[in-house]
């Protein structure tokens, strides 16, 4: 029911222009005072007018209790229908605004949690991401000793090489010395047995000055002579070879040493290698493993805050349409109120226009009544009256129309 038609409603029992009947009850009442509270001359009602006006009034009188009677009964039937409302929502009449925001303020705290898990799980990320670099950096360094590593092993092959082929080198020179010694001592035994032949076969007559020297002296110092050059020379020769083998067996085992200490470290950094290459792909598998959780673990959390968002704006559209239907109603139950203030107010101004009570204190419609009653007629006749009356002050002055 709106404040209009409620207005519109009861304009002639205290609403908008409820004045005009006072005012017309009151200049009714000064009429019928005493001669001594008005002048003489204006006096020209008389008893049978009085009591007409007094039916109109009692008419029109209980017309405005019915229709209070019928306002209060639909007022209560109002409240009755917004009570079973309230019991069906399972609302209470003091509106209890903490139960109905305590899952709001639960689901606030969760996605605060979710978002301090999101927070811790973007910082773990961060620092896997940093190992990872660490990681990354360590394995840089380890790929660059690696080939700092090759390159000497390269270096160190090189030399394994050059050492191997001046030992080939070295080994023909020795069989070329062989040889060349062999057939040195071939041809000395050649020259000897040729010298031996041309002496054997010469006639040399040789004179000597003393006479104690003869021919196998002779022979025999040249003898001597030629084996003294032959031994010296083999000697110088077999002390020259074998010191170059000397040199040589040196220089191979030096070498050899380089080269097994060369293997050696080459087999140390090939199991570093092979820990290396283990280490980086354990990195590189943890690594992807890691972007896989965080992956999984931002959509998990990404599809929970969007549910919980959705839920939070649907809570929050339907706190605001319980909002939106508790101030309704109690706009509506204040326009109900003040709509029975109305009419308990002018009931209360009727009531007291009953018992004659006005400014002054001396006028009664009670005692008027009593003084003069009314002479009695048919019921017919009342009833016809009161139907003649009742358009007529619908229509009246006093009485606005209906909007």
């Amino acid at each position: 029911m709106s404040r209009t038609s409620s207005a519109s409603m009861f304009g002639g029992a205290g609403g908008r222009d409820s004045r005009a009947s006072v005012s017309t009850l009151r200049g009714l009442r000064s009429a019928l005072r005493p001669d001594s509270r008005r002048d003489g001359d204006n006096y020209a009602s008389t008893p049978a007018d009085d009591k007409q006006t007094m039916k109109g009034l009692n008419n029109r009188l209980s017309g405005y209790l019915g229709r209070v009677r019928q306002l209060e009964k639909s007022n209560n039937d109002l409240e009755d229908k917004i009570r079973d409302i309230l019991k069906k929502r399972g609302k209470t009449t003091d509106h209890d605004w903490e139960e109905i925001e305590r899952p709001l303020v639960d689901l606030k705290k969760q996605v605060r949690q979710k978002t301090l898990e999101n927070a811790r799980l973007i910082l773990q990320i961060d620092n896997s991401k940093l190992a990872n670099e660490d990681f990354k950096n360590k394995m840089e360094t380890e790929l660059l000793v690696r080939q700092n590593v090759e390159r000497d092993l390269s270096d160190l092959r090189k030399v394994i090489d050059d050492t191997q082929l001046s030992k080939m080198q070295l080994e023909s020179q020795i069989e070329a010395v062989k040889e060349e010694l062999a057939y040195l001592k071939k041809d000395h035994r050649d020259d000897a047995m040729a010298l031996r032949q041309k002496v054997k076969e010469s006639d040399v007559t040789v004179e000597m000055d003393s006479p104690d020297s003869t021919l196998a002296d002779t022979l025999n110092k040249i003898r001597g002579q030629y084996e003294s050059v032959a031994v010296k020379n083999r000697d110088e020769t077999d002390s020259w070879y074998n010191k170059k083998f000397d040199n040589i067996k040196v220089e191979v085992a030096k070498n050899t040493e380089s080269l097994q200490s060369s293997k050696n470290e080459l087999n140390d950094l090939r199991r570093q290698k092979q820990l290396l290459e283990i280490d980086v792909q354990s990195m590189n598998n943890m690594h992807i493993s890691l972007e896989e959780t965080m992956q999984d673990t931002e959509g998990r959390y990404g599809r929970e805050l969007a549910r919980l968002n959705r839920l939070l704006q649907q809570l929050e559209s339907d706190l605001g349409q319980v909002r939106d239907q508790v101030e309704r109603q109690s706009e509506d139950y204040q326009a109900l109120l003040n709509v029975k203030m109305k009419l308990e107010a002018e009931i209360e101004s009727y009531r007291c226009l009953l018992h004659g009570i006005d400014d002054d204190g001396e006028f009664s419609l009670e005692s008027a009544l009593k003084s003069e009653p009314p002479k009695k007629e048919s019921a017919k006749k009342t009833k016809a009256k009161a139907a003649d009356k009742v358009p007529e002050e619908k229509a009246g002055p006093d009485t606005p129309a209906k909007k």
